[in-house]
């Protein structure tokens, strides 16, 4: 039976562990387009890559996995030169990835204010006839509350104060959340988001890819939203620094 794009991109990250990404054959050989700025393009990249990791080391958990159309995603807890949270997102054209994005966080494996890590909560999508309605619930409270800064718009996406969080500065609840933002802005250290570049969702889960700024750094948001009754519940997330161009491995882009 033919793997879904879900199941495609978690045996292509299971395969870093069990180092058979060349056999597993789920990977184009010619057109593999590397969105990673600090691989170069191409499937002999990954492979070098591999071989430099410490594999008595490696090991890989996909803790979830979700597709939509031709995506497949993953947020998987790693240990690939260090202990590392991500979100990886493979593009499928005839059955093999020609495409991936993704974007990577040092996991400290300290449990937030709340006792959650960045990885732990619910794992199974349901809901599947809301996706559409889903991916624009979470891409409206992304364009309202932290691009355009309408805060006064975010009860309109939560239940009261109900929110589960795995940032790993943070707490649960909504006031939490919107009060840590302010508490960065007040230190000049402020989470500033710029632009939506792209959204993924399967059933109540939904990706939603940004650009913006954190701790004065040009970065990469991951956002992972899980949806209840057309209200936001639980939030994880993973921010990684951008390099500069001069120090980037392919002429890609990031996004």
């Amino acid at each position: 039976m033919e793997l879904s794009n879900r199941d495609k991109a978690e045996a292509i990250q299971n395969s870093i562990e069990t180092e058979s990404l060349a056999e597993i054959g789920l990977l184009s050989p010619t057109s593999y387009k590397q969105h990673n700025p600090n691989v170069a393009t191409g499937l002999k990249s990954i492979l070098d890559l591999h071989e430099q990791m410490p594999m008595d080391k490696v090991y890989t958990n996909v803790v979830r996995k979700f597709q939509d159309g031709d995506y497949g995603f993953v947020h998987v807890d790693y240990f690939l030169f260090e202990p590392t949270v991500a979100f990886d997102i493979h593009r499928f054209e005839n059955g093999i990835s020609v495409e991936h994005w993704d974007n990577l966080q040092f996991n400290s494996k300290n449990l937030n204010k709340s006792g959650r890590t960045m990885t732990d909560g619910k794992t199974k999508a349901k809901d599947h006839h809301k996706t559409e309605t889903n991916k624009s619930i979470a891409q409206q409270f992304v364009q309202d509350v932290l691009i355009n800064g309408k805060i006064d718009l975010a009860s309109n996406y939560f239940e009261e104060d109900e929110l589960i969080q795995h940032n790993p500065e943070m707490g649960d609840g909504v006031k939490e959340f919107l009060n840590t933002m302010e508490q960065w802005k007040r230190e000049g250290q402020p989470q500033i988001y710029h632009k939506i570049h792209k959204v993924l969702g399967e059933g109540n889960f939904v990706l939603v890819i940004s650009e913006g700024s954190f701790k004065r750094e040009h970065v990469a948001f991951y956002d992972l939203y899980r949806i209840e009754k057309d209200k936001i519940i639980e939030h994880w997330d993973v921010i990684e620094i951008i390099p500069e161009p001069e120090k980037r491995k392919n002429d890609n882009g990031k996004f």
